[in-house]
Order: structure tokens, then C-alpha cells, then sequence
């Protein structure tokens, strides 16, 4: 954890940084290996999401979407580290269904649950954290221009499935 703190300017990050690892890094564990199925490259994914946090630690706010935050970093980085692993057969992982398909019953979120994980987490970083476009990009390593065709995307299969079950968008 010292490395994380090293990189921290102010000793108010230093504490707030310190309250979230201590606070979140068992869950965000679970994610990466509920995707990984192995603790080593767990354990490397949820290292990642704290370097990426804690170079965003100013933009992080404190409260009850500081686990959607965390968990949604967490569950990208393992999703990376898989995707990384694909490409370079050498390290081998089970091939194993990575998400489960959402249950059936209508209603706003079981769209959102039958959204591709990369559509969800934007959707839910912009309309339930309520961070823009920019500030999504670096946390999910990605461009502003990137984001906002994700979120284009999103929106536009969200309207779909709603629509398939008879729902108002």
C-alpha cells in the first residue's frame, strides 16, 4: 500500500485512499477473480485498479457510488487481464463463461443487466456516478471519444432490448 501512497499529494488523499483500500479491496478481489477464476492474476487486476484509482484519487467521491466506482475499475481491469491472457495463449486460463446471463422479468434493470459489461459500466459511470465523458476515459483507460461512442452504443442497444419486451425507453 506504500506504493499507492507514495503517489498521493496531500495527506487528505492519503487518508481517503487509505479508508478505500481498506474498505473495498476484498470486494473488488471477488470481481476480478469471479472473471479470472485464478488468485494470482486476481490479485494483479485489483493491484492495477488501485494504481489507476489512485491517480484519479481527487476525482473520487465519497459516499455510497464509491463502490460502483471501485468495483466497475476492478471488473475492467480483470476483463483486461483476461483479454490479455486470450492473446497470449502461453498463460493459460479456464475457458469458462465470464457472465452469467441476466434473469427474466422486465424493467429497467434487467435491461441494463442484459447489456455487454462494457455498456453497463459506462451507462451506470455516467447516469448513476454522474461523471462526464473525460473523467470516464481515465478511469477505463480509454478516450473521451471513445466513451462517448460507448455510451452512444449503449443507449442505442438499451432502447432495443427494452423495446423487444414491450417497454417504454
Amino acid at each position: 500500500m506504500l506504493e499507492y501512497l507514495a503517489t498521493m499529494e496531500t495527506a487528505d488523499d492519503r487518508t481517503r485512499f487509505e479508508s478505500l483500500y481498506l474498505a473495498y479491496r476484498g470486494l473488488m478481489y471477488h470481481v476480478a477473480y469471479h472473471i479470472l477464476k485464478n488468485p494470482q492474476d486476481a490479485e494483479d487486476a485489483v493491484h492495477q485498479s488501485f494504481v489507476k484509482l489512485a491517480e484519479h484519487m481527487a476525482t473520487i467521491p465519497d459516499g455510497p457510488r464509491t463502490r460502483n466506482l471501485v468495483v466497475t475499475v476492478a471488473e475492467r481491469k480483470a476483463i483486461d487481464l483476461y483479454r490479455s491472457h486470450q492473446r497470449h495463449p502461453e498463460t493459460e486460463l479456464d475457458e469458462q463463461t465470464v457472465w452469467s446471463a441476466p434473469p427474466e422479468g422486465g424493467g429497467l434493470a434487467d435491461a441494463m443487466a442484459s447489456l455487454p459489461p462494457r455498456y453497463r459500466e459506462v451507462l451506470l459511470l455516467k447516469y448513476y456516478n454522474g461523471y462526464s465523458a473525460r473523467e470516464i476515459a481515465g478511469f477505463l483507460s480509454a478516450t473521451p471519444d471513445a466513451v462517448t461512442q460507448t455510451l452512444h452504443r449503449a443507449r442505442k442497444k438499451l432502447a432495443e432490448i427494452l423495446d423487444e419486451r414491450g417497454e417504454t425507453p
